[in-house]
């Protein structure tokens, strides 16, 4: 499940460990989002998670690094760079991580949509529910 604020949406754990892997190369390659400390934390985090969260349990922790609504808006950006990013690089992604291009863009879509509150998303959830 990931989960922010008031919204939340289901992402099994291979969905969300593909994210922290290729997500980190992602701001490994990128020279704007290396300059971002707070995301560089971020990625170290994903680094140290991938395959040590229980089965089942996987957590982004979104709480811990989208502390106000600035890096809301710097993440939401991210993760449209990292789509474009994703889309180009589909080939050779899709070969490593298993999944392709689209089932990757269609997790970040859900992140953004929890992200934004957005209720008219199909999996999005408010945690009033």
């Amino acid at each position: 499940m990931f989960r922010f604020r008031m919204h939340w949406a289901h992402a099994h754990d291979i969905q969300q460990e593909t994210f922290m892997a290729l997500a980190a190369m992602y701001v490994e390659a990128n020279p704007t989002y290396r300059a971002m400390p707070w995301l560089r934390e971020w990625q170290a985090f994903w680094l140290r998670s991938i395959g040590r969260q229980p089965n089942g349990l996987s957590d982004l922790c979104p709480h811990d690094y989208l502390t106000d609504d600035g890096r809301v808006a710097q993440f939401r950006e991210f993760l449209r760079d990292y789509q474009l990013w994703l889309i180009a690089s589909e080939g050779p992604l899709a070969a490593a991580a298993g999944l392709s291009a689209d089932k990757l863009v269609e997790f970040t879509e859900t992140v953004d949509a929890v992200l934004a509150g957005d209720d008219t998303h199909p999996t999005v959830q408010s945690a009033h529910q």
